[in-house]
């Protein structure tokens, strides 16, 4: 799973769910990836605007060959919502992966 968080531009929230909701154009350019499971999208802190979105994936490689065959669309989408002026910040928070082989919710995390 990829974590990252955002700070959404004061009247921007509704946008913002309509891009990186489980529905959105975020949640639809991954979905090219067969790996791809799923993306998760949650109000943080209300006053701050502030989100967590977090994309589920197969593994570590799943994505990070889905950033190489989509490289220009996944440019594409990044430079729109630049654009947009959708968002004041995003960070990373991290990377995780299970380092075993069975898929018990939240056991054997390990950072990629």
């Amino acid at each position: 799973m990829i974590v990252r968080e955002f700070v959404v531009a004061e009247g921007r929230e509704e946008d913002f769910g309509k891009v990186f909701g489980p529905e959105g154009i975020w949640s639809e350019l991954l979905r090219r990836s067969a790996e791809y499971l799923g993306t998760d999208c949650r109000l943080e802190a209300e006053a701050e605007r502030r989100y967590r979105v977090t994309d589920y994936w197969l593994s570590h490689e799943s994505f990070e060959d889905f950033r190489r065959q989509y490289q220009l669309e996944y440019e594409k989408f990044s430079r729109l919502i630049a654009s947009e002026n959708l968002v004041e910040r995003e960070t990373l928070l991290g990377s995780f992966y299970r380092g075993g082989s069975d898929f018990d919710e939240g056991i054997d995390l390990v950072p990629s």
